[in-house]
Order: structure tokens, then sequence, then C-alpha cells
């Protein structure tokens, strides 16, 4: 007898047997064994695990949990089991498997409802030996997960028959198959939009017309004053207009930077691509639109309008399928704008008597005439307010004993959304009576007072002063100190910088109570992700920081602000180098914006901190592949250090200490991301101080810039010299990190100079210092040089085990760049050792993985391995259009071949020419040459 069904919140498992016709052809009568083995291994799975099985169909099963981590090691369980099983005649049976968390409506015997269709769905998207789950499950799972499992996100995806996108993860089994297609959807939603974490109340009206704008205008801009609801209808526009965007919505939050020169690198961001070397970003970022179908979307504009409007201006100018919205408190004044006026939330409009309240008094600021409940409820306001409300006291309600002051509360605030909030957020210490009394004096005096200012303006002003006033004295410091956070904070934090004094209490739990109060009223927001972090709306923050800078504490809160965050830099310079640098990169992820503030307060009040700061997130920059942003800031703070006046001779050491490693810096980062050309000056220079200083440390830092610069600038004559002067250095201080850099950097050299053994001897080394680092990093660079080394050596098993644990270490650190590099150059190894369909399946897959991050030069790389790939197969005219396309890539984008690259490209050539008449190589050259990137890359992969 089947169990009771479960209501509420369930999970929901579907599974079916990839391939199952082709097995019943394959195995015959055999079969019916195969699909009870099958159906024995799930069914013992879903029993394990406290599952009840509701239905099967052929090979599909359908089974419902009580609980999301029950479920997920029931999948777990029977995924190690199926792979496990001796099937007939070597066959695997490979079941995908979809898991959803959502509510449990019973129909008859089994369940109905939008939660059962989409975990189907999510289930029908997967392949054979794949776990898809929803957001919903892996929330509920993430810190519980069994042992040997992570989850791999997988980006929001169109299921068939569902409105809405569902943001996919991958459940990544150890010892099982991990590598799977994209999920077989109507294709991904690409986007960075973030998960509503809070309800969207009405605005049907304003959707429509934010949404009937843009079917007609390429850029639309939302105005407001601060708290209107600007940023969340722009959010739902995005969502809504996904479908018509196939490469994706993408959010931009400007209100953390100062700089009108970051709007650029933000958008980069935002988008997801880096910035290509020796190259003006403007141009590497619209390069990268042009062609595309993208919607941008750029939040709080106002302080950075001058920017944002030039930026926008060239990308309508040269991108015409991107589209933007923008919200802002005025018009950007771009040729094509089109403005939206977001109104307030709609007021109750007068109805019947509400029975059991007072009259209204014709003089009183409240309505006229009584309103009916179901009137009040209907209204935007008037829901926003009890939603919000219900939110901190779930108790609460709309009755007809508190609708008429809930209805003159929401007038008061003339349906401002973050008004609304604010107030709502108090029904936990006042009623709503005495929120209505507490409002009426105070919002009586809004005619008067600045005429220039909008009354929505000046009623969210005396909205916020009355949510300050009600606030005690060391609360209103807290959140005025708070205001010196970039983006959003950690407790530590908050109580290391902002902390008041409490009687009785650590600064810790002070500040952890005085957070919870202003969160109570709505002044702090919570954002959960690994660690709890606490934020604030954009308009909150300005309210806050107008305070402090009415205190008087703005410059010794910044000075706690610049000391937590050079702490915590210097506490990751080293891990950074050693085996928890995945940690620690993950940590110095979510504090960016913060450390970039510090280094712009600092540089002007207190510049050798800022320049020490900037010298310990050279490894966290590197990491993340510098990017034009980080490059202009470190040479910014290196010449701020050669302009420094001097300093006391007992200092003096310290000083030249410090130049030196910004300068080495300076050096490595022009190097490997600017235009080069400062780079051997700066090595030069700072291999000098580091010589007068005497300091191994900045000596090590600054002959590895000056060795790279050698690289980079090709004078190559010395360069075998310096590298071993470099790996001396750091043998003797011991420095595994940079003996397996250099070493590895340096095998790359013999490889391209034909010596594979000298190649292989220093690899050696380099592996052994990598593996006694501990370094993911380290260890991924040496692993990939081998695989380099492996695969032209003609090794390809070899190689391809290289390759695979490089891009594992990659990935461990986010490394999304060196994974592609890695992935592409596997893709080489297969290619050059006649693995010829193996290769062009991974290349398809690389070159458009390469076109997201908008890599000119790594894109004329896969070109020209395409071309060759027709070279090895006979087809010349395909393999000229290719090769002639990526030659008028190389040339726009300013890129040239390594030396290994250079021989195997002129080998290729040189067959071709063999084989062809010149005249008519030529033009079949030349048509590929008139290709535009996009269209090259379609030619490369359907033909």
């Amino acid at each position: 007898m089947r169990h009771e069904l479960p209501t509420g919140t369930v999970t929901f498992l579907f599974t079916d047997i990839e391939g199952s016709t082709r097995l019943v052809e394959a195995l015959g009568p055999t079969y019916r064994g195969v699909l009870e083995g099958h159906a024995a291994i799930l069914r013992q799975a879903i029993t394990n695990h406290r599952g009840i099985e509701i239905s099967t169909e052929g090979d599909a099963f359908f089974a419902v949990f009580g609980s999301a981590s029950d479920a997920v090691d029931a999948a777990v369980d029977a995924q190690r089991h199926l792979a496990e099983e001796p099937w007939p005649e070597g066959r695997a049976v490979r079941v995908r498997m979809g898991l959803h968390t959502g509510e449990g409506h019973l129909g008859g015997d089994s369940y109905v409802g939008l939660d059962v269709h989409r975990a189907a769905r999510i289930a029908a998207a997967g392949h054979g030996g794949q776990v898809l789950v929803s957001t919903a499950t892996r929330t509920l799972v993430e810190a519980v997960l069994p042992d040997g499992t992570t989850f791999r996100d997988l980006g929001s995806h169109r299921l068939k028959d569902l409105s809405q996108p569902e943001h996919l993860a991958q459940l990544v089994i150890d010892g099982l198959r991990a590598d799977f297609p994209p999920p077989r959807s109507l294709g991904p939603y690409r986007t960075n939009l973030p998960v509503e974490l809070t309800s969207f109340v009405g605005r049907k009206r304003e959707l429509n017309g934010v949404i009937g704008l843009a079917a007609g205008h390429r850029l639309v801009t939302l105005l407001g004053v601060g708290g209107t609801g600007k940023t969340r209808l722009m959010l739902r526009a995005g969502t809504e207009l996904l479908p018509g965007y196939e490469d994706g919505v993408w959010l931009t939050d400007l209100a953390p930077i100062a700089d009108p020169d970051l709007v650029r690198a933000q958008v980069a961001r935002a988008l997801g691509i880096g910035d290509e070397p020796r190259r003006d970003p403007v141009e590497t970022l619209l390069d990268y639109l042009r062609g595309k179908s993208i919607l941008i979307l750029l939040d709080n504009c106002e302080h950075v309008i001058a920017a944002a409007g030039d930026l926008i201006e060239r990308i309508l100018a040269n991108c015409p399928s991107t589209a933007l919205l923008a919200s802002s408190r005025e018009a950007l004044g771009v040729a094509g704008e089109a403005i939206y006026q977001v109104p307030s939330l709609s007021l109750p409009r007068p109805s019947a008597p509400l029975h059991g309240h007072r009259a209204q008094d014709a003089g009183d600021d409240g309505p006229s005439a009584e309103l009916g409940l179901d009137a009040a409820a209907a209204s935007e306001a008037v829901r926003l307010f009890v939603e919000r409300a219900q939110a901190v006291l779930p108790e609460f309600g709309l009755t007809a004993a508190n609708a008429a002051a809930v209805i003159g509360i929401c007038r008061r605030l003339d349906g401002i959304p973050l008004a609304i909030e604010l107030a709502a957020a108090r029904v936990t210490v006042l009623s709503v009576d005495e929120i209505e009394a507490g409002l009426g004096d105070r919002f009586r005096l809004l005619t008067g007072g600045r005429r220039g200012a909008l009354p929505r303006q000046r009623t969210l002003q005396a909205l916020i002063d009355w949510s300050w006033d009600l606030l005690t004295d060391l609360d209103k410091v807290l959140l005025a100190r708070l205001s010196v956070f970039a983006r959003d904070w950690t407790l530590d934090a908050a109580a290391t910088i902002v902390a008041i004094p409490d009687r009785g209490s650590s600064d810790r739990i002070a500040t952890l109570d005085g957070l919870g109060r202003l969160v109570e009223r709505s002044l702090v927001v919570v954002e959960r992700r690994e660690a709890t972090r606490y934020g604030m709306l954009e308009t909150i923050r300005q309210y806050a920081r107008d305070r402090l800078i009415a205190s008087g504490e703005v410059g010794p809160i910044h000075e706690a602000h610049l000391s937590f965050f050079l702490d915590l830099a210097l506490q990751a310079e080293q891990p950074l180098l050693g085996p928890d640098m995945a940690a620690w990169l993950r940590r110095l992820d979510t504090e960016v914006d913060n450390l970039r503030a510090a280094i712009d307060w600092g540089i002007e009040a207190d510049p050798e901190r800022a320049i020490r700061l900037t010298i310990a997130l050279v490894s966290y920059w590197r990491s993340r592949a510098f990017g034009s942003e980080a490059v202009d800031l470190i040479v910014f703070v290196a010449n701020k250090a050669l302009s420094l006046p001097p300093p006391m001779p007992a200092a003096a050491r310290d000083r030249t200490i410090l130049v030196s490693r910004i300068l080495a810096a300076a050096a490595h980062a022009e190097n490997v991301w600017g235009s080069g050309s400062r780079a051997p000056g700066y090595a030069e220079r700072a291999v000098a101080l580091a010589r007068e200083a005497d300091d191994p440390v900045a000596l090590l830092e600054a002959m590895s810039a000056q060795a790279m610069s050698a690289v980079f600038s090709g004078h190559h004559e010395d360069l075998m010299a310096m590298h071993d002067a470099v790996i001396r250095l750091a043998e003797a201080r011991g420095n595994a990190w940079y003996i397996t850099m250099i070493e590895a950097g340096a095998a790359l050299f013999e490889l391209g100079s034909g010596d594979v053994a000298a190649a292989d001897r220093r690899l050696e080394r380099a592996s052994d210092a990598a593996f006694r680092s501990g370094n993911p990093s380290a260890i991924a660079f040496a692993v990939l040089n081998r695989g380099r080394v492996a695969g032209s050596a003609g090794r390809l098993d070899e190689a391809r085990a290289w390759f695979d644990q490089a891009m594992e270490r990659y990935r461990e650190i986010g490394d999304h760049r060196f994974e592609l590099i890695a992935r592409s150059d596997l893709a080489h190894a297969l290619r050059r050792g006649g693995a010829l369909d193996e290769a062009e399946d991974l290349y398809r897959i690389t070159i458009l993985a390469w076109e997201h991050l908008g890599s000119r030069g790594a894109i004329a790389n896969q070109l020209e391995a395409f071309g060759f790939l027709a070279v090895a197969r006979g087809e010349p005219e395909r393999a000229a259009r290719l090769l002639g396309s990526a030659e008028a890539l190389r040339e726009t984008a300013g890129t040239v071949m390594l030396r290994s690259e250079r021989l195997e490209y002129d080998d290729a050539l040189g067959r071709l020419r063999a084989g062809q008449e010149p005249i008519a190589l030529e033009a079949t050259w030349g048509t590929g040459r008139a290709l535009s990137m996009d269209e090259a890359i379609k030619f490369a992969i359907v033909g």
C-alpha cells in the first residue's frame, strides 16, 4: 500500500533512459532484463532515501520526496549504482534525472501544477548520466551535499511550455562523467539578472509601458527620484524581454563606482568579457557587442551621467543589435533616447464606507471618503504595505479596523515604494495608527521647504528623516558609518570599522544587534550568499553618507576602512601563492568594490598604505586576468609612488622597497595586458631599486618582471640566462610558486626552439615545485604546459590527461579564461594527433566561448585551427577561406603568432599552395578576408 503522499514543499524527481530505442535494437530480448535491473536500482535508491514512487511509464520514473536533501541523495545513489552495474555486452545504461522543489498539490493519486511540469522539463533537458537541479532545490541542499558531489552552474534556460526561464545547475558526482553538452533546452537565457527576493507588486501598466517603448527604441531611460522603484521595474522588464535577445540581458550597476572612467569596465565585467592586450578597451567592448542581440541594463547612471551617455552613444552608433535600458534621476541626453517617467504606485479610489472605523475628517490629509476593503486591497500601494508588513509580522492583515490608517500612510507617502517599505517595517514596534500619526505633522510641512525640489523627492526625504529621527543615537551613528562601504559588507567588517562601543557587549555582538535593528526598519538589507552580507539601497546610502559628512567622522572612518581592507589583502597575499588560493580568490571577489574604494581614498590621504594594498592585490588581479581597469590602477599607483616626496631617512629603505615592488607590478601588468611600451623601463628601475635596498623579495619580483619584459619585447638574446638567474633567486628563497612559473615559461621557449627534451626537463622541475607549493594555479600552469609539450611530441594520451587535470585546476579557482585555453590546447593536440572529428567538436565549443569573452586573437587562432583541419581533410577552398578570415582578424586585433604557431601555420600554408592554382587560391583567400568575425565563426562551425 502506498504511503500517504506529502504535501506542502516537496521535491520531485523525474528520470528516463537516454537512447532506449537504440538499446532495444542492440540488445533485443536481453533489453527486458536491462529495464528490470535499471528499475530495481532506481526503486532501491528511492526507498532508501525516504522517497515515494508515484508512477512509471516505459523506462521513465516519477518520484517525490519530503526533503530536498533526500532527493539529491537518492539521485547520487542511483547514478553510482547504474554506473557500477555490469550491463550486458558492455553497454552503458545512461539515465538522465531532473530535480525541482516546489508546491506539492495533490490531484487524485498524483501531483498536479506548474512545479510538476517544471521538474519534468528539467529532466528532459538533461543528458544520459546527468543530474540537473533547479535553483529552488540547489538553494536548499548546497550546504548539505553528499560527500564527493558539487554543483556546476549552467545558467538560465528556456524550457518547453514554460514562460519563465529556469536557472539550472548540474550535480557533479566524483568518479562519474561530468562533461556534458549544453542542456537540451530551447536555448540558454544568457543573463546575470538577480533572483527576486521579494514579491513584485503591481506595476502591470508601467511594465507594459517600458516594454512598449523598448519595442520601438534602442535606449529607454527610466526616470524618477530615489525610491520610486526604477531599478525593480527595469529588472522585471529585462526579465520579460529575455526571450527577444539571443545573446542575453545583462545588468550593470554603476552605483559602486565613483570614477567615470570605470563605466566601461563595469559594463565589460557584467558581460563577462575581458580586455585585449594593447588595445583600446572601448573598442574591445564595441567589437564584442557588434552583431550581437543583447540588452544591457545600466542602473544608477546619475552620478556618472556624462561618461554613461558617451559610452551609450558609441554603443548605439556601432552596435545595431544592442539595446539599453537605463535608470537615472535625469535624462542621459543621448540622441534617440526614450524617456519613461516612473510613477508612484496606485492609490485607493473612494468607495463604500469601511464599517467599524472612524470617519475621516475633511481637514485631515487622509482620504476624503471612507474606502471599501476590496478597493483598498486592490491598490498597489496598499498591497505593497501589507506584503512588506507581513514579511516582518506574519499575522498582520488588512482589516476594516486598520484599513483607513494604512490608506492614510500610503497617501501621505505619495505611493513611493521605498517610503512605503520603510513605513511597513515599523509595524513590529508601532501600530498603523501610530505610524500614520507619526507621519502627520511632518508631511503637512512638505508644501514648504526647498521650492526647487520635486514633491516626491521632498516626501522621500521627509520619510527618511522620520526613519532617522526614530533611531537611537547609537543606531544613527552606525547607519552613517556604514555608508563607507562601496557596496556591501560582512559583520566582521562592520564590527571592526564602524563598531559602536556598548557596555556589556562585545563590538561584534553590539554591531550585530544594531544591524538587526536597521534590517528590521528596512534601512539595511540582508544578502545571503556563502556568508551573510549586508547592504543598503543607494538612496539610503547617499542619505547616510550626508550624515557621516555632517558628523565630521569621514576621515577616521575611511582610515578604519583602509586599515581593514589592507589587513585583508595582506592576509591573502601569501595564501594566494599557496594551496588555499581558491578560497582567498572567492573571498576577495566579494570585496573587490571595497578594495578599490580603499585604494581610491588612500592614494590621496595615505598613499604609502594604498600602494602597499595595491601590491598585495597583484596576485589576485593576475589570477583574474588583469584587464585594463587593473592595469590602469596599478600604473597610476606606480606613478604616484614615483612622485612621493622624500621620506625621513629612517624610512628610506622601506620606501625604496615599496617603490621597487609597485614598479615591478606595473611592469608585469603592462607586459600581460597593457601596451607593453612602459614595461622595460619600469622593470629596469625596479631592479635597480631592489638592489639598492638589498631586498631579496623585491629583487625576485623585479627580475621576474624584467625577464617577462624581454619575452614580450622580443629581446630573446639573454632570455634563458635571465630565467635561470630568477630561478636561483627563487630557490634561495624557497619560493616554489616563482620556480614553477619561470621554469614552465622557459619550457615553452625551449619548445619553440624545437628542443622537446629540454622542455620536458624544465617541466619536470616546474611540476615538482608546483606540487610542493600546493597552489592550484601553479599546478594548473605546469600541467597545462606538460600537455602542450606532450601534444607537440605526439604523446596524445599523455597530453589528454595533462589537459584534463589543468582544466580541473582552473575550474577550482574560477579562472575561466585559462580553463578555455587548456580546452583549446587539447583540441590542438587532438588535431595534431589525427583525431580530427573529436578536435572539431571541441573547436565548435571553444570558438563560441572565445567569442563570448571577446578575444579576437584567440578567435583568429581557432579559425586557423579549423583551416588546418580543412587542409588535413583535403578541402582546399574551405581552408583558404578560413585562413583568409583569420589573417584579416589578426591584422585588426594586432596579434602575432608564437614561434611554434608560426611553424605550423607555414607548413599548412605550404601544403595548401602546393595543390592550388595561385589565382584561384588568392580569390578564395580574399573571400575569407571579406567575412566579418561573426560570419567567419558561423562558416567555421556550420560551413
